[in-house]
C-alpha cells in the first residue's frame, strides 16, 4: 500500500509540475487533490497513520533509552574496575571511594516517555 501511495503521489506531482496544458488543467488537478485530501476516508486514514506513527516514535525511544543506558552502565563498570583495581594509582582509587555511590550510578539522566 506504501509503494503504491508513493507512486501515485509523484506521478500526480510529475504530471502537474511537467504538464504543458496551462492553469486551467493545473486548478482542475488542483481541486481533485482539495477534495480527495478533504475525503472524510482519507482525513481517518490519515489519522489512524499518525497515531501509529507517534506509537512507533515511543517505542523507538523507549527502546533506544534502555540501550544507552545498559551502555552507559557497561562503560561505568569497565572503568570502575579499572580504577578500582589498579593500586599502583593512588590518587584515583582515593578519589573514587570519596562517594558512596558507584561510578555510574551518581548522575542518572532518563527521558521523558510522553
Amino acid at each position: 500500500m506504501k509503494g503504491k501511495t508513493i507512486f501515485l503521489v509523484a506521478g500526480a506531482t510529475g504530471y502537474v509540475l511537467g504538464a504543458r496544458a496551462g492553469r486551467e488543467r493545473y486548478d482542475q488537478i488542483a481541486s481533485a487533490v482539495g477534495r480527495l485530501w478533504g475525503n472524510p476516508k482519507v482525513q481517518s486514514r490519515v489519522g489512524d497513520l499518525e497515531d501509529k506513527a507517534g506509537d512507533l516514535a515511543k517505542q523507538a525511544g523507549s527502546l533506544a533509552q534502555d540501550k544507552v543506558g545498559a551502555a552507559a552502565g557497561s562503560v561505568a563498570g569497565s572503568v570502575k574496575d579499572k580504577f578500582s583495581g589498579n593500586g599502583d594509582n593512588s590518587s584515583s582509587s582515593s578519589s573514587s571511594s570519596s562517594s558512596d555511590a558507584p561510578l555510574g550510578e551518581q548522575h542518572h539522566t532518563r527521558m521523558p516517555t510522553d
